[in-house]
């Protein structure tokens, strides 16, 4: 199975995917992790992504999709996998497309993360993250047990980063509006998409997207 998160930043898609992808045994790739590893590393690809994303921008459709088939071709064959982050843009949906029927996969769930700007803006502004495990928190609903310390692995201070300032927000909302929000209209034909009510509780949140795998499977079954 082989599953795609689409929605706003900030949306909860990464919180959502560990667990979904755990429980379903795939294999969770985040383009955020994979760019923010070569930015730490240093390299020359890492250098180049730096620039878009402290601006709030969105790398170019074909160094993203470059990146995220490399790093698909590095897993087991057959081996099914989570989408978080990729596709943003519908040239990025196109070629997603026209890779996994090159390569005998098929993608069986778009799910997308519905939640209103406001909410988004006040999530990401007490966003933090884990600089060494990557594990990410929210201070407003998903706070660490121990201020600035990451529960998994106790590194801190736990970092804000330069993407979640109240000034890039705003950057990266209106980027999410102009150039994402019209790949929906692309998948919306489309029979594996499903619109996921993102302002819940966690917990409610993953029922849906539970649910929806489920109802989705089945159908499969079923033609």
């Amino acid at each position: 199975m082989n599953v795609v998160f689409l929605g706003p930043p900030g949306s909860g898609k990464g919180t959502q995917a560990k667990r979904l992808a755990a429980d379903n045994k795939l294999t969770h790739l985040s383009t955020g992790d994979v760019f923010r590893d070569n930015i730490a590393g240093k390299t020359p690809l890492g250098l180049e992504i730096k620039g878009y994303v402290d601006g709030g921008k969105l790398v170019p459709d074909e160094l993203v999709s470059r990146v995220v088939f490399d790093k698909i071709g590095q897993f087991p064959k057959g081996s099914g996998v989570l989408l978080d982050g990729y596709p943003r843009t519908l040239d990025q949906a196109k070629a997603l497309d026209t890779w996994v029927k090159q390569n005998g996969r098929a993608i069986d769930a778009v799910l997308f993360f519905d939640v209103d700007f406001a909410e988004l803006t006040k999530r990401l502004s007490a966003r933090r993250s884990c600089g060494k495990c990557k594990e990410v928190y929210n201070l407003v609903n998903k706070p660490p047990k121990k201020d600035g310390v990451c529960d998994l692995c106790g590194s801190s201070p736990l970092v804000h980063r330069p993407d979640d300032q109240p000034a890039v927000i705003q950057e990266r909302l209106q980027v999410y509006s102009k150039q994402t929000e019209p790949i929906l209209d692309y998948y919306r034909k489309q029979p594996t998409f499903r619109r996921i009510n993102g302002a819940q509780a966690i917990e409610k949140v993953y029922a849906e997207l539970d649910g929806a795998l489920k109802d989705l499977a089945a159908k499969r079954a079923t033609a």
